[in-house]
């Protein structure tokens, strides 16, 4: 699930030079409610499976005891891992959607001029601006 999201990371740099640990909570202003509902329910998705294998793991102490909680603990995780692994997709999905579509926003609120669509040459002043010489 973690390289899912690194995927999208990946993708986002090498389309447009975009570090997009930098760019997101800019981003994430700029972006329209109806986004920004979209986004937070794929996250709130993630949340839940990660809640859904915490369970589980609450029935590994009983399992050891009595055989049906080790059921319990596979149906939990296995599920959890379903869920997580399509919310996961959904939310990198979304993310990088976001970029394609508002990422030239973001150039244009950082003072850097993006006439048409979003490139690399943009990219390439973005990153170094949000990352304040670090």
């Amino acid at each position: 699930m973690g390289d899912r999201l690194l995927a999208a990371d990946a993708r986002v740099h090498r389309s447009y030079a975009i570090d997009l640990t930098s760019a997101w909570p800019r981003l994430w202003l700029l972006l329209p409610d109806a986004a920004h509902t979209e986004i937070q329910t794929a996250r709130a998705a993630l949340t839940g499976a990660a809640r859904r294998a915490a369970w589980g793991l609450l029935y590994v102490l009983p399992a050891l005891w009595w055989w049906p909680a080790a059921v319990i603990v596979a149906v939990t995780w296995a599920g959890a891992w379903r869920q997580g692994r399509l919310a996961v997709h959904e939310f990198a999905e979304l993310v990088e959607a976001a970029v394609d579509l508002h990422g030239r926003d973001l150039a244009t609120a950082l003072g850097i001029p993006c006439e048409e669509r979003l490139t690399t040459a943009e990219g390439l002043e973005i990153t170094p601006t949000l990352r304040k010489g670090a």
